[in-house]
């Protein structure tokens, strides 16, 4: 009975087929909990590039939900691991990247090897005896891991379908942000991380379909001539799963005001993607869009972005971007893509500060008791979806609505209650 009641909670709070969404699910400590079991630990979760380790025992440091993990490239091999201690639970990495073939944790001593394998114990021939299972005590490492055009995704799920079935119809627009030159994508510039007193879940949703907000709460970006104002033949379009993007017909960002030497390269490279037949060329740059549960991406004509929201709280997200460049970009040009970057997000982006800011208030207003009992409303476009190959030429996966269509937040949240319900 009690399992019936929480399956009837969920389905008055989330109600994607009305376009309805209780703002309880943004500010509930017992939601927050359940969603770091059910979702952050079933789902995929994006870890990093595989440029982030070119060498043996190269190493970062990132977050799977709200546990931190260190990530390795030991024996060739790219590996992730909980970033404890299994003698007490202490981080045996505090740092965010580098070189190390092995992890001593700072509380007792306890050594781990790049591959997990704890290979020193204090004592343990006068303390323990000789009596200690080594083989038993290593680091606990990820279910599985995989990659897709260098990007590494891992879950601790070991029943969970494989990568490419999770990323499902994403894979075929995904395949686009990172594999359409020769040589790939890498990242430059390292990962900017900071914290924002919001659930993670609002700029997830921002940057997976919410158009409507451009116009307004970055008018004064445009005002100045950075970003020109959104055509109207732009669109959004919804994946199962809870993935999807938003984006305009030529490219994302085709009105923008960039780097004319970048955009002089995006035209060569769509010039030579015209002679594939492949319909999806039609999308780059891809737009702004999000992988469900937590990792968005941004593919302009200015840079491309790939940003995770790790849940820290109930009201508190950290931020991490990364910058990524084709490889076979001139150092010039990844450096002035760079620049554009960090001018437009980061802690002190132009973008990101208007976005951190009306969070921020949504966060602090939703607390309120009687707003707290306040729906959200995502009824935009509700009833005018079509299937994206009608619109957009056969093959290409998902339905599609207009720019300003919530097509998408109303997919990525049955996608949530569907893992929140589940037994």
């Amino acid at each position: 009975m009690e399992t019936q009641s929480v399956d009837r909670e969920y389905a008055d709070l989330v109600q994607p087929e009305s376009g309805m969404v209780s703002s309880t699910i943004f500010t509930d400590p017992g939601i927050y909990q359940l969603e770091l079991e059910k979702i952050f630990t079933k789902s995929w979760l994006y870890l990093g590039h595989e440029s982030q380790l070119p060498n043996e025992n190269d190493f970062f440091t990132t977050y799977m939900g709200s546990d931190s993990v260190v990530v390795t490239r030991s024996g060739g091999k790219i590996r992730a691991f909980l970033n404890f201690c299994t003698h007490r639970g202490m981080k045996v990495c505090r740092t965010d990247s580098g070189n190390a073939p092995a992890f001593t944790c700072p509380y007792h001593g306890w050594c781990f090897s790049s591959k997990g394998e704890l290979v020193g114990v204090p004592g343990y021939r006068e303390a323990y005896y000789e009596n200690l299972e080594m083989n038993r005590w290593g680091l606990r490492e990820v279910a599985q891991l995989d990659t897709f055009g260098g990007l590494i995704f891992a879950t601790w799920n070991p029943n969970a379908s494989s990568l490419l079935d999770y990323l499902g119809e994403m894979a075929v627009y995904l395949d686009r942000v990172v594999s359409r030159s020769d040589g790939g994508v890498e990242m430059i510039g390292g990962v900017q991380k900071w914290e924002l007193p919001v659930n993670w879940k609002m700029p997830a949703e921002n940057f997976l379909g919410d158009s409507y907000h451009v116009a307004t709460t970055h008018g004064s970006v445009m005002d100045i001539g950075y970003r020109k104002r959104p055509k109207k033949d732009g669109f959004q379009i919804s994946l199962r799963g809870g993935h999807g993007f938003g984006s305009e017909l030529g490219g994302f960002g085709a009105g923008s005001t960039g780097s004319s030497a970048y955009a002089k390269y995006i035209d060569e490279m769509r010039a030579k993607l015209d002679a594939q037949d492949n319909p999806a060329n039609q999308f780059i740059p891809l737009g702004h869009s999000t992988i469900f549960p937590n990792m968005s991406i941004l593919d302009s004509v200015k840079f491309r972005m790939i940003r995770m929201s790790h849940p820290r709280g109930p009201r508190l997200t950290e931020s991490h971007t990364m910058c990524f460049v084709d490889k076979n970009l001139d150092p010039e040009l990844k450096e002035e893509i760079r620049r554009e970057f960090i001018l437009s997000f980061g802690p002190s982006g132009m973008f990101e500060v208007e976005d951190g800011e009306i969070w921020g208030e949504i966060a602090d207003s939703i607390s309120g008791y009687m707003a707290s009992r306040q729906p959200f409303n995502y009824q935009m476009g509700l009833g005018k979806e079509e299937l994206t190959a009608d619109k957009f030429g056969q093959g290409l996966p998902g339905r599609t609505g207009w720019y300003w269509s919530e097509i998408n937040q109303r997919e990525y949240y049955r996608q949530w209650r569907s893992l929140m319900e589940a037994k």
